[in-house]
């Protein structure tokens, strides 16, 4: 089984440790043996604190979706996420946290986007009027270094996904 290791903003600066990775994996499919397949690494969040509020709203089953920019992941090489794909959360130091897995994934424009699709997030940023402002903040930084930015036209990925294992 490959992985895909995906760290994206301002994230840990090094990649996460491979012995460390292929350890939670190991115990994930042993808890949870149906995922065992083809994953992916991903950070989330923009510091320590919010990566690890970001990770307990995903326990407490209150943030069932993230976002992804098709520009970024073409740019950057990484793989778009589809239904069944486990992901393995890393803390903000690179180590992994939880796995969740993506049960559908829809694509809109930025210009589109709705609270019908930001109640997938936490509960401080659902709003669209802290969303919207928010995530055009955090992309622009993540889009500047391949000379884009945020636009009504620009896609978004809407990833839902369900929580399946936690660090023990």
């Amino acid at each position: 089984m490959k992985r895909h290791i995906t760290i994206v903003g301002d994230g840990p600066e090094r990649n996460p440790d491979s012995e460390l990775l292929d350890l939670f994996w190991q115990q994930a499919i042993n808890a949870v043996p149906e995922i065992a397949r083809d994953h992916q690494v991903r950070s989330i969040g923009i510091d320590e604190e919010t990566t690890d509020l970001i990770i307990d709203y995903i326990k407490a089953g209150e943030k069932t979706g993230t976002y992804s920019l098709p520009w970024l992941m073409e740019a950057e090489g990484h793989p778009k996420a589809m239904p069944n794909t486990p992901i393995i959360l890393v803390s903000y130091a690179g180590i992994p946290k939880v796995v969740v897995q993506i049960t559908s994934v829809y694509k809109k424009t930025f210009g589109e986007i709705s609270l019908n699709d930001t109640l997938l997030d936490g509960p401080p940023v659902r709003d669209l009027d802290i969303w919207i402002p928010l995530h055009t903040e955090y992309w622009n930084g993540l889009l500047s270094k391949h000379n884009r930015v945020c636009t009504p036209d620009m896609p978004v990925l809407v990833e839902k996904f369900k929580f399946i294992y936690e660090a023990i």
